[in-house]
C-alpha cells in the first residue's frame, strides 16, 4: 500500500515492499507491551496471507519475523511472489484445519477491511490480527460500522514516514500509517501508542 496522491500510479495487486525497519520498530514496541496470546511452550502460528516479495525484493513481514524465531506461513495472490503459497486469494479460504494465532499483513488498500474481518474469523479466541494501513483509515463515514463493531484493541501509529520503493529509500510516502492490532474477543477500548 502507498499513499496514491504523489503522482504514482497503482502498483499491479496493490503490491508495496513494506519496509524492514518500519516492522522491526512495531515489532520492539509491540513486544514491551507483551500483546502476543500463546502458551509459553507453543510457537505461535503465524500467517502473512499477502507476503509478497518478488525476484527481486524478500518478503517483508515473514522475513523480519522469522529473524525473531517466529515460523510463518505466507501465502500470496501474486504468481511472482517469493510465498510458500502462490496464487491463493486469502479472501476465498473458507476454512482452516487450525486457526492460527496472529494473521500480520500489509494488505491491499481497496479490500483492508475484508482482509481484517476475515483474518478475525481464521484466529483462535484471543488472536491477533495486525494490519499496517494508513492512519486516516480511522477516518470516514464509511468505515464508521466498522470501528463499532471490529474489536481493536491497539494503535501503533509510526511517527516517521515510511516510504514504499525500494529502489528509492530516501522517498516517503505522503501520509502517516500505523499498525492496527485486533484482538479475537476484545471487548475494552483501544490503546494509542506512537512509536
Amino acid at each position: 500500500m502507498s499513499s496514491v496522491n504523489r503522482g504514482t500510479v497503482r502498483n499491479a495487486d496493490d503490491y508495496y515492499i513494506t519496509p524492514h525497519w518500519l516492522i522491526e520498530d512495531f515489532l520492539a514496541a509491540f513486544a514491551e507491551n507483551n500483546m502476543l496470546v500463546c502458551s509459553p511452550d507453543e510457537s505461535p502460528r503465524v500467517l502473512d496471507p499477502s507476503a509478497g516479495g518478488c525476484d527481486k525484493y524478500e518478503m517483508s513481514y515473514p522475513t523480519v519475523l522469522e529473524k525473531e524465531g517466529f515460523t510463518v506461513d505466507s501465502w500470496d495472490i501474486r504468481a511472482d511472489s517469493r510465498a510458500s503459497v502462490i496464487n491463493c486469494d486469502f479472501l476465498q479460504v473458507k476454512s482452516l484445519k487450525k486457526p492460527y494465532d496472529m494473521i500480520i499483513t500489509n494488505p491491499p488498500f481497496n479490500v483492508a477491511q475484508e482482509f481484517t474481518e476475515h483474518a478475525l474469523e481464521m484466529v483462535k479466541e484471543s488472536g491477533l490480527v495486525i494490519m499496517l494501513q494508513r492512519l486516516n483509515w480511522l477516518g470516514s463515514q464509511k468505515r464508521k460500522a466498522m470501528w463499532q463493531k471490529l474489536p481493536l484493541a491497539a494503535v501503533y501509529v509510526h511517527s516517521k514516514r515510511p516510504g514504499f520503493d525500494p529502489a528509492k529509500p530516501s522517498k516517503t510516502d505522503s501520509t502517516e500509517y500505523a499498525h492496527f492490532v485486533f484482538c479475537k474477543g476484545h471487548e475494552l477500548a483501544p490503546e494509542l501508542f506512537v512509536i
